[in-house]
């Protein structure tokens, strides 16, 4: 499995950052391997019984909060990579969960990822600074069966 079918995933169930992620994902030209993938969560917190993800990011996009609306955001994400990292991080987590909780249930539980531009994020305006999604459970599901085929384990 490589980056094209993984691209392919993505691009059959849609989501943050459209066809430039998708074209971009393709072009990284990666196959996966057995060996280890290292990567950092900054925060995991509960609220009501939804677990969320939380990852800081400190990049420059521009001097006013407006340089850090949805837009900028989603193009810092491509350009980062962070789209594919907070997939991997949701997986990861997903996984967790369904080893640690008995009644795990993805709609029930997992809460989705926030991407947090501190240099754009304003107390009163939750869509200045910062990113949120939630990836489908079906997405999940077949991000995990495509992993789990290559023998990546979490």
């Amino acid at each position: 499995v490589g980056s094209a079918e993984c691209a392919a995933l993505f691009r059959r169930h849609g989501g943050a950052g459209g066809e430039p992620w998708y074209g971009q994902l393709e072009g990284y030209g990666f196959q996966l391997i057995t060996g280890f993938l290292k990567g950092f969560v900054d925060l995991v917190f509960k609220r009501e019984d939804r677990y969320y993800i939380v990852d800081w990011k400190s990049n420059y996009l521009g001097n006013t909060h407006a340089s850090y609306g949805v837009e900028a955001m989603t193009e810092s994400m491509i350009q980062a990579g962070y789209i594919l990292q907070y997939h991997l991080y949701s997986l990861a987590l997903h996984r967790y969960l369904g080893s640690r909780l008995a009644d795990y249930d993805y709609e029930r539980h997992f809460g989705g990822v926030f991407y947090v531009y501190l240099r754009g994020a304003v107390r009163d305006n939750n869509r200045t600074g910062v990113f949120w999604d939630r990836p489908s459970p079906e997405l999940m599901s077949d991000l995990d069966v495509l992993l789990t085929a290559t023998g990546v384990q979490s």
